[in-house]
């Protein structure tokens, strides 16, 4: 595979007179690359030049459509030629075949050949940041994708910007256009006099009204004992029910158990008021139990014990509606607020990116990372020996805790912990070594305390290394994981596994990366080899000289060597 084309990572900047701003292009040859922080860093700079930073979501939303498209188009028209190429056949990307066809290249290699193809033959996605009026951004992308280069109209309408294509040089393969602000829309400011008002208590009764009845809401009445007193004609309409008494028999026994004893009998009683809010039903309909209908319920106990509901629809009919979980958005936020901790941050974060730039599922992602392994040297021994004199749970939190503390003030991810392992991923390599030296620090002194109650020490190994890595989906249907794969992985828990205990082992890679950002901080001592278990080549490596050992460069490296030896 060839080496991946690469481009400088954008950052804004501040602005003065003396020193303009100039942007590096991003040029995109895959989905795949983790280029969507670096949009965001130059959309939220050309949207302050153009005034209307509060578009900054809508705007990347928008963005991340135009481009997915570009790109998918891209592939299918390079899919096309290599095997044009390879198998010179004449195919249309619009056979049955061809769709086969890529289908399977994508389930069995990603888009990894596709893209190495696209490489290779001048295929890409360009995306330029130029100082224009009300221009946003240029996007240079292969003729052949032209009719794939349009924004969402009604997106791109509601927040004022027009996709404008220039005209087509005969010459060259390649297209352009230009996401510019529409200037036929007047923009309208909140200060300006008359824009905004208070509604009265009637105006805001009429409004109300307005909008209950364009929304479909409907009405149920119950009796404290579940039985239906009274009932809007629209959600039996929308159960495909006649609009007649007896339907609301039918209806009253195709109500979930669980909504009575919730509701009628749970969250009405719950408050002294009676009031409950977003409560969740499926309702199956009754001549097709494949379809359901998921109904958002809020209402309240009245003085005469009756409990008044307004039944509003979050889905109908669609395949994923029984991924939508029932019950009390409230309890669902407490369930969330237990399970959060055991999601990896770095998934929690992706998931919210992906949903805000419109996504369903998370991608896999092609970027450089510092990976950092750090575990507890001789922690099954310790847990042998220390079982019943201490709370080895509480120890080993409480170390964690330390670690997990220090990777998160330097801009860090855990990605998972492994017993009494912990990974975690940085951006910038320097970083990731200053997290480990305060990990180092964190270490000495909580030793220096167990040393002082005679307690077994417990001593940190740390390995660090940089490289490309894939950010990807691992696992089965019900059980996945989002996590870092790669030799850049494998490479960096083999050097915490060789460092000796209570030291920090750092590869060549990412020691190159660290003096390259000048960080006079940071002391290493000399180079020397190491064999790692499941590489061929020896790997150069280097220890961190840490304060509370000067020596490091001598002592340590050596003993590392015996270590090794013993091993």
């Amino acid at each position: 595979m060839t080496t991946a084309k690469t481009f400088s990572a954008t950052s804004v900047q501040a602005s003065n007179a003396a020193t303009p701003y100039f942007s590096q292009p991003i040029i995109i040859t895959s989905l795949e690359q983790n280029i969507w922080q670096q949009l965001e860093q130059e959309i939220v700079r050309s949207l302050q030049r153009l005034h209307c930073s509060r578009l900054q979501d809508s705007t990347l939303l928008l963005l991340h459509k135009i481009i997915t498209n570009l790109v998918k188009t891209m592939h299918r028209h390079a899919f096309q030629r290599a095997i044009e190429d390879d198998l010179n056949l004449d195919i249309s990307d619009k056979d049955s075949i061809f769709t086969e066809l890529l289908q399977n290249e994508l389930s069995m290699h990603g888009d990894r050949n596709i893209r190495k193809f696209c490489r290779a033959n001048n295929f890409q996605i360009t995306l330029i940041f130029p100082e224009e009026k009300d221009t946003l951004i240029q996007i240079e992308y292969p003729t052949s994708c032209n009719n794939s280069a349009y924004l969402d109209n009604k997106l791109a309408k509601a927040i004022g910007f027009i996709l404008v294509k220039q005209t087509h040089d005969p010459s060259s393969s390649y297209s352009r256009a230009k996401v510019v602000k529409n200037t036929a829309i007047q923009s309208f400011r909140p200060e300006q006099a008359g824009y905004s008002q208070l509604l009265t208590q009637t105006e805001e009764l009429d409004k109300a009204q307005a909008i209950f009845s364009q929304l479909n809401h409907g009405i149920v009445v119950f009796s404290s004992v579940g039985d239906i007193l009274a009932i809007s004609p629209a959600i039996l309409t929308l159960l495909k029910l006649e609009t007649a008494l007896p339907s609301v028999h039918t209806f009253t026994n195709i109500i979930p158990d669980h909504f009575y004893n919730d509701v009628l009998w749970g969250l009405a009683l719950e408050s002294q008021e009676g009031l409950f809010e977003n409560y969740r039903t499926r309702i199956r309909l009754p001549h097709n139990n494949n379809l359901s209908i998921l109904f958002n319920i809020s209402g309240y106990r009245h003085s005469d014990t009756t409990i008044h509901t307004i039944w509003q629809v979050v889905s109908l009919d669609h395949k994923a509606t029984d991924t939508l979980a029932e019950g009390s958005i409230l309890n669902e936020a407490r369930v969330h607020n237990i399970t959060r901790n055991y999601i990896p941050q770095l998934v929690e974060e992706k998931a919210r990116e992906v949903v805000r730039l419109g996504g369903h599922t998370l991608p896999n992602e092609e970027c450089q990372l510092a990976i950092l392994f750090c575990d507890i040297a001789g922690f099954t021994t310790y847990v042998e020996n220390n079982e019943q004199e201490e709370s080895v749970i509480h120890t080993l939190n409480l170390i964690l805790g330390k670690i997990t503390k220090a990777v998160k003030k330097h801009g860090g991810i855990i990605d998972k912990f492994m017993g009494d392992c912990v990974m975690a991923l940085f951006k910038e390599p320097h970083k990731s070594v200053l997290a480990a030296l305060e990990i180092h620090k964190h270490s000495y002194d909580f030793n220096s305390l167990r040393m002082r109650a005679s307690r077994d020490l417990l001593l940190l190994r740390i390995g660090i290394h940089w490289g490309k890595v894939i950010i990807g989906n691992v696992g089965a249907a019900g059980r996945m994981d989002w996590t870092t794969i790669g030799d850049v992985v494998n490479t960096a828990s083999r050097l915490e596994k060789n460092c000796y205990p209570g030291a920090i082992l750092v590869s060549e890679e990412l020691y190159a990366m660290v003096t390259h950002a000048h960080a006079t901080d940071i002391s290493f001592s000399q180079p020397f080899y190491l064999k790692l278990k499941g590489k061929r080549n020896e790997q150069m490596a280097r220890y961190v000289q840490t304060e509370d050992e000067p020596f490091l460069h001598d002592t340590v490296a050596h003993s590392a060597r015996q270590h090794l030896k013993t091993d």
